[in-house]
């Protein structure tokens, strides 16, 4: 008996030993993106209206929609309260990378939620929900 349970012991640790040692040299391909800036970045599609696009590149924010030719360009800020001065609100508790704020165009968004395959968009002035999908 004493046998038999040594030699599931044996068994085992170099059964786990082979497991460990598989597991730690599998290269990994590509990281998943962690935070909101990583997710944020790609392009987007709109689920509400197909012919409006957002690509998030960097700290730029480009813009397109029906029939345009030329894409609104435009640096964005993520950070914890709207930056914007339109949308200072003293009464809003700051929430970690969830606002898009646009100096330029004096323009908001709260970031409902962003994962890699949906984007959902508050615009401040307003409160409208935009709902985008990414795409290649």
């Amino acid at each position: 008996m004493k046998n038999a349970i040594s030699l599931l012991s044996i068994c085992f640790c170099f059964f786990q030993a082979i497991g460990q040692t598989k597991t730690n040299t599998t290269p990994t391909s590509k990281v998943a993106p962690t935070t909101v800036n990583q997710l944020l970045q790609g392009k987007w599609q709109s689920m509400d209206d197909k012919t409006n696009y957002l690509v998030f590149e960097k700290n730029l924010r480009k813009e397109i929609a029906g029939g345009e030719k030329t894409w609104d360009v435009e640096s964005y800020v993520l950070s914890n309260k709207c930056v914007n001065e339109s949308n200072v609100d003293s009464e809003t508790e700051p929430e970690k990378d969830k606002y898009i704020s646009c100096k330029e165009s004096d323009m908001c968004w709260y970031i409902v939620t962003v994962n890699k395959d949906f984007l959902t968009l508050s615009y401040v002035g307003r409160g409208n929900s935009l709902r985008y999908k990414r795409v290649k």
